[in-house]
């Protein structure tokens, strides 16, 4: 198979450019660090929604013990506000628990990295749902006692409308009791973004090293294997040149026995051919020459022989 000069160049060329492709593809399905990073923004904005979320709990309790002090109807109106805007931080909050549930389960749950990622993102999922429910559970037994108070108000005298609501015991209590759980909650959510934004980072700066390692390694097989197609094209370039030389120097000292042999299927091959050409030319020419230079030295000598013997028979016609 015959390749030329610049399918050989052309050939590295390409080596080279898969390479540098293959080193882009390897790192970049190596980091992710953009998807990563975005974990990271998305996390945060959960923390800052939970902080929303327990400062519309303390407005709350300070509307719910507003009311069970003197029975103020703007607490009732604060209260339905504050649940509002609880619930909107809660639906927000749980939309974005479940994208970096997701882009957790995308970027680390494969054969290459393992952790606790997807499992965290599902505790969270949990905590929020269970943080919503006490939520409502809340809001319910607020509006319920609400609505027994508002009762008891329209059967009581106006010396007792004036007077501080009592709040019922059992009520008071397992409001008491849903705003513990729904804020233990929201301090485990939070203990599960610190710790997953530890193994976020953790894992960013194993991929930064893995990145390191791996570019070393690619960068370093490049290099090598250009310098390896280097020296190998130059070195058979330089060779057959060199071997070029040699004969043209034979060539012209008078020895015409060039041997075509042995030089690449190229145009450095085409060069030799031409050379072996040249040289069988100018040795059928060189043949010729002497060949051609014998015959008239003979012819010379024949001449001269025949000056030699006609001079005395002229001198001897002469005197006959």
């Amino acid at each position: 198979m015959r390749l030329n000069i610049a399918s050989k160049l052309f050939f590295g060329f390409c080596v080279v450019i898969l390479l540098n492709v293959f080193y882009v593809v390897v790192v970049n399905q190596m980091t992710d660090l953009n998807s990563i990073a975005n974990i990271l923004k998305v996390q945060e904005d959960v923390k800052n929604k939970l902080l929303k979320i327990d400062s519309y709990q303390s407005d709350r309790r300070r509307s719910r013990t507003s009311y069970e002090a003197i029975g103020k109807p703007e607490s009732i109106q604060n209260f339905g506000k504050a649940c509002i805007e609880i619930k909107v931080q809660i639906d927000s909050a749980y939309n974005q628990i479940s994208m970096i549930t997701h882009l957790n389960s995308t970027i680390f749950d494969n054969e290459l990295y393992h952790g606790p990622y997807t499992e965290n993102g599902r505790k969270m999922l949990e905590l929020i749902a269970d943080v919503d429910k006490n939520s409502k559970i809340y809001e319910e037994t607020f509006k319920g006692f609400n609505k027994q108070s508002e009762d008891s108000t329209i059967q009581s005298s106006v010396k007792k409308k004036k007077a501080a609501i009592e709040p019922i015991p059992s009520v008071s209590s397992l409001m008491d009791i849903t705003d513990q759980k729904f804020t233990q909650s929201l301090k485990e959510i939070n203990k599960l973004i610190d710790d997953q934004t530890k193994i976020v980072i953790k894992e960013i700066e194993n991929r930064i090293n893995e990145v390191k390692r791996q570019t070393i390694v690619i960068l370093s097989g490049i290099v090598i294997l250009a310098i390896g197609f280097a020296l190998v094209f130059s070195n058979t370039i330089t060779n057959s040149m060199r071997r070029l030389k040699e004969s043209a120097g034979v060539i012209g000292k008078g020895d015409f026995d060039f041997d075509a042999s042995g030089y690449p299927n190229d145009e450095i091959g085409d060069l030799a051919v031409a050379f072996f050409d040249m040289a069988t030319d100018l040795k059928t020419a060189q043949d010729e020459l002497v060949k051609s230079r014998r015959l008239a030295a003979i012819g010379e000598v024949v001449a001269s022989v025949n000056h030699e013997i006609n001079n005395p028979l002229m001198i001897i016609s002469g005197n006959a």
